[in-house]
């Protein structure tokens, strides 16, 4: 019996296998927390999924996008993990623009859950050099799955890109606070990225990090941890330990790339 956030990681998972199958090289990668997830040890499951890609057509990503939602073949494999039906997104009326192209998805249980997901597509230009990289097998063992190579960001430009994240966006996630912590650990000593903000938004990006309450934790990120990860940092004093760390990586990347 998988949980409502492992059952959005065996779509995500299978979604990747059959998309690397239909889509050239070269032309997609994987971006954001399910990057995180499948790549980087982070413990935080996602609700959506978030890929860039290039030079192919809107009507072309649509068209195997499409495809490989009512593929017969994808449909049975989820069935063994009891998503009994995936509604496709009704695509009259999905943004698919030259920018964005997001693909809203229903996955209904055998069980009558109906959980939502989405993936997303971005046309703003790839940010640094993706590489083709097998998901670590301890990751797919539990959902006793083939093996999956997947084109993704490494770990210093996924930690760029969340830095961007903290900056830019209208309203502040902790997600990206929190992505931040786990990457501290993953980002190799010394680590050059070019794609780094200046110092003047990094430090910022610091007072940003620093700013959320643990409300905004609590309900935004926390649900979307294993129960027992759950237990460990749904506490005010971990998230204040959390902000830290994460804004001592933002300093120390700096540093690495003065």
């Amino acid at each position: 019996m998988y949980s409502q956030l492992q059952l959005r990681e065996i779509f995500h998972i299978e979604f990747l296998r059959y998309l690397a199958a239909d889509m050239p090289p070269g032309l997609w990668a994987l971006k954001g927390g399910v990057n995180l997830r499948l790549f980087f040890k982070s413990i935080r499951y996602s609700e959506d999924m978030d890929l860039d890609v290039r030079e192919l057509p809107v009507a072309s990503v649509k068209k195997r996008v499409m495809r490989i939602l009512a593929s017969p073949s994808f449909r049975e494999n989820l069935k063994t993990y009891g998503i009994a039906e995936i509604k496709a997104p009704d695509i009259l009326k999905a943004k698919q623009t030259g920018t964005t192209q997001r693909f809203k998805v229903h996955l209904v249980t055998a069980a009558g859950g109906d959980y939502f997901t989405k993936v997303e597509f971005s046309r703003r230009g790839f940010q640094g050099a993706p590489v083709a990289e097998p998901v670590p097998a301890a990751l797919l063992r539990p959902y006793n799955t083939a093996p999956l190579v997947v084109p993704h960001y490494p770990a210093v430009i996924a930690a760029a890109q969340k830095i961007t994240a903290v900056l830019s966006r209208s309203v502040l996630q902790a997600r990206d606070i929190f992505d931040l912590y786990l990457l501290s650990t993953q980002v190799r000593p010394g680590a050059a990225c070019a794609e780094l903000p200046g110092k003047a938004e990094l430090a910022r990006a610091r007072e940003n990090i620093l700013a959320p309450g643990f409300e905004m934790f609590r309900d935004a990120v926390a649900a979307y941890l294993a129960p027992e990860d759950r237990k460990v940092y749904a506490v005010p004093a971990v998230w204040d330990e959390i902000k830290l760390k994460a804004a001592d990586f933002v300093e120390e990347l700096e540093k690495n790339n003065g």
